[in-house]
């Protein structure tokens, strides 16, 4: 049998794949392969379970979760309970599909990308879009919470989806694509990079803080004379703000390894005597003193070239107003040293209907509890003119190119 997949359940294999640094088969590109049940008289659920089982759970599809399979011709439609047909026609262009194995495609992440716009709300499309173009992949099965494979290869650039989109407007959702493509800021190593990213960049009618452009992981190279005093050549900030010597430094959620050191304080106590206990401890307490000193050195490297880099944290995002406060200071710098009007973000900042729905944008992109009731909250807001409970947003530019945003009271 042979078949092809679209949306979701391509996200899905894909990210199944990258998990496995599969890129020899990501990069294996094809033309739409066509539904066809042969040799099999008839399409059956244990069929496609067995054979989509190589890409995980995928092959477990129900009505809750159906597997998505893309047709042009409304009678190669498959009529299998838990299955959901997306029937198109149109030329895709060159290349829009990965090939799998024994007659199976899925949607190439260009395609994928513009048939999830529909799908997806747009701060998520965003951080999907950095993913595809980013080092690291989520979790095939637990996209928000799951289990994060890093230092993998990029399935896409911002360039290669610009073009596709642009070539294959006839497909719905290509808009709301191209109007996300611009905002993708490409070379992510991680989500809450991705993360960062999103919020910096997202304008500040949509409840983000409008200070793009930003660059992600760029190399900064010391000079000779500089490197000589140093214990290397270069340093790469997590995030650097264009044009300025302003950025941000993300430190992960166990950064210094102190979950390490109470395991192995705690198993040292409960075995006194145990030489190989006292060993580990010692090794975890060097490690995390390693990290400490490492880090020092980075950020005076970043000093003595004249950059002013903040440290953050997940505490920053998590804790009410947390995000806001790292970003005034970014911004006292940034008008300070770079010549840049951020009147407009100040203002926002200020605004405490919008400082707290923004704390909520802030936790319904991230990982852990809070999302889903922050989401809930956020329902009210559309894209083009948010409003939540008791303000509403009007954003407007003049003939000059001028920015200004009124904020009414409900």
């Amino acid at each position: 049998m042979q078949f092809t997949l679209n949306g979701l359940s391509a996200l899905h294999i894909l990210r199944t794949l990258r998990s496995r640094a599969n890129s020899k088969q990501i990069n294996r590109r094809c033309q739409f392969i066509e539904p066809n049940s042969s040799p099999a008289k008839r399409w059956t659920t244990k069929a496609l379970r067995g054979q989509l089982e190589p890409y995980g759970s995928v092959a477990e599809f129900s009505e809750k979760q159906p597997l998505h399979v893309l047709t042009s011709d409304k009678k190669s439609r498959l009529q299998v309970r838990g299955t959901n047909n997306t029937f198109r026609l149109g030329s895709y262009p060159n290349k829009a599909f990965i090939q799998l194995e024994n007659g199976l495609a899925i949607s190439g992440p260009e395609l994928m990308f513009i048939e999830l716009a529909r799908v997806m709300d747009p701060a998520i499309h965003l951080l999907l879009g950095m993913e595809l173009c980013g080092r690291f992949s989520r979790s095939a099965d637990d996209p928000r919470n799951g289990t994060i494979t890093y230092d993998i290869e990029p399935v896409t650039n911002v360039n290669r989806l610009r073009a596709f989109a642009t070539e294959a407007s006839w497909i719905r959702g290509t808009k709301q694509a191209l109007e996300t493509i611009e905002r993708i800021v490409e070379n992510a190593w991680s989500p809450m990079e991705a993360i960062l990213a999103a919020l910096i960049v997202t304008p500040v009618y949509n409840l983000g803080y409008g200070l793009d452009p930003i660059v992600l992981n760029p190399r900064k190279q010391l000079s000779e004379r500089m490197s000589r005093s140093s214990s290397v050549d270069s340093r790469v900030p997590d995030i650097m703000f264009e044009k300025t010597n302003i950025g941000i430094n993300y430190d992960g959620d166990d950064h210094f390894r102190l979950h390490d050191i109470a395991t192995a304080a705690v198993y040292a106590d409960r075995h006194p005597g145990d030489s190989a206990a006292i060993r580990q401890l010692d090794d975890t307490l060097r490690e995390t003193r390693r990290r400490i000193v490492d880090d020092k050195h980075r950020d005076r490297d970043l000093m003595s070239m004249g950059l002013t880099v903040f440290p953050v944290t997940r505490e920053d995002l998590e804790e009410p107003g947390g995000c806001d406060r790292l970003m005034s200071q970014v911004i006292e710098v940034m008008e300070s040293t770079a010549d840049r009007d951020l009147s407009l973000q100040k203002q926002m900042l200020l605004h405490p209907s919008i400082a707290k729905a923004r704390q909520d944008f802030i936790w319904s992109i991230m990982p852990g509890n809070k999302s889903l009731n922050a989401r809930k909250r956020l329902e009210a807001i559309t894209a083009a003119s948010p409003s939540v409970n008791d303000f509403s947003i009007t954003y407007e530019v003049d003939e000059l190119g001028r920015q200004s945003i009124s904020i009414s009271e409900l």
